[in-house]
């Protein structure tokens, strides 16, 4: 199981980062094991009290509030011990701080959740910040319609072959082999995006959890995308919309990706979006891919757009299938940089999600072993500006 846990950092001696992995999972299922016995004290202990931004907070620390921790672990006792949990995957974020990554399967639904952990020292004892579902890992699309209903049957005949589906009223799911996605719809929705063509007060909507492994991931996304385009043209929308994102997809973009015509720059375009927070470009959207996001300090440049063009430049890379790993050094000119491991999100409460991210940092020669170290070079353009 170890692919499914370790983050790839080269930098990282294997026994160390498993021993690390181990005791970060242990603490998680500790909590998990103290609510389902109804164990309020075990409970306690094994929880992170110091103050937290609200992007930190769960359902247990919201009831533990409102009705007190005991209540609060008697409601959810009930609910744990009926949780069948697949670990997928940890992130190792510092020494000090870990996600784990976990599915929870109940009757009739598939959650994908997120638990952070984290402690005081290196010889402290993890304790878990919040377990949440893991809402980067699910994938929700709008198509508008002016359809009061729809016909399944009729929407089926446009659809990929392999791809069913069966809608019982508004609540259906779209299948293709073992991958399900929920649809309902035509429903009406009360906040409609303004920038989404063919503007109507009914969608028809797909959500659907993501494959925990990049490559199954990605065929994941290709079929849903050619699935939704397939049923757009029927439906009578112009568009597709990318809920969490906020981001309108068109008919041309989408098929080129797809069929695999766009280039690396038209398909970062499509699924990245660059943003600037406390003196940090980054990215986001590359997690989307199975890939990490990432990180570039503005101050590491004397003009502030060189950020925003290497980030661009190394997002690309990695769409292209050229990943740059943790330990890489990168020549800008005469100038040297190198990549390590990101922080835990652009802000405090917020993740990268589940693979991370990488980032630039200077890199000093006297202070490092150079030898087996790899290397690239950015572009000329970029050199040239830094």
């Amino acid at each position: 199981m170890a692919h499914a846990l370790a983050d790839g950092s080269p930098s990282d001696p294997r026994r160390d980062l498993e021993e690390h992995i181990l005791g970060v999972t242990e603490s998680v299922a500790a909590l998990r094991d103290a609510i389902s016995a109804g164990d309020v004290e075990r409970a306690q202990s094994l929880r992170w009290l110091a103050p937290r931004p609200p992007g930190e907070r769960d359902l247990l620390s919201d009831m533990a509030a409102a009705e007190g921790l005991e209540e609060a672990v008697k409601e959810l006792s009930r609910f744990w011990r009926q949780a069948e949990v697949h670990l997928e995957r940890v992130r190792v974020v510092s020494e000090l701080e870990a996600e784990v990554y976990e599915r929870l399967v109940l009757p009739g639904e598939s959650l994908p959740t997120m638990t952070l952990v984290r402690r005081e020292s290196e010889t402290s004892p993890w304790k878990v910040v919040c377990i949440n579902e893991a809402y980067d890992e699910r994938f929700v699309l709008w198509l508008p319609t002016r359809q009061i209903s729809v016909d399944d049957a009729a929407l089926a005949e446009s659809l990929p072959e392999g791809t069913q589906l069966l809608m019982n009223g508004l609540d259906g799911v779209l299948a293709f082999e073992d991958w399900l996605v929920h649809a309902r719809g035509p429903i009406d929705v009360t906040a409609w995006p303004e920038n989404l063509p063919g503007q109507t007060p009914r969608i028809f909507e797909l959500a659907t959890a993501l494959a925990p492994d990049p490559e199954p991931r990605r065929a994941q996304l290709r079929w849903l995308l050619a699935g939704a385009l397939a049923l757009l043209r029927p439906l009578g929308g112009a568009a597709v919309y990318r809920k969490r994102e906020g981001r309108v997809m068109m008919p041309a973009a989408i098929e080129a990706v797809v069929t695999g015509a766009a280039t690396p720059a038209q398909v970062t375009r499509f699924w990245v979006r660059f943003g600037l927070f406390e003196g940090y470009v980054f990215t986001d959207g590359l997690n989307l891919l199975g890939l990490p996001e990432v990180e570039v300090p503005v101050a590491l440049f004397d003009e502030p757009s060189v950020a925003t063009e290497l980030a661009r430049w190394l997002a690309e890379a990695a769409v292209a299938g050229r990943e740059v790993p943790l330990g890489t050094e990168v020549s800008l000119g005469d100038r040297s940089l190198l990549v390590v491991r990101g922080r835990r999100g652009p802000r405090r409460g917020r993740s990268h999600g589940r693979w991370g991210a990488i980032a630039l940092t200077a890199l000093e020669h006297e202070n490092t072993g150079r030898g087996s170290r790899s290397r690239i070079r950015a572009p000329d353009h970029i050199a040239e500006r830094a």
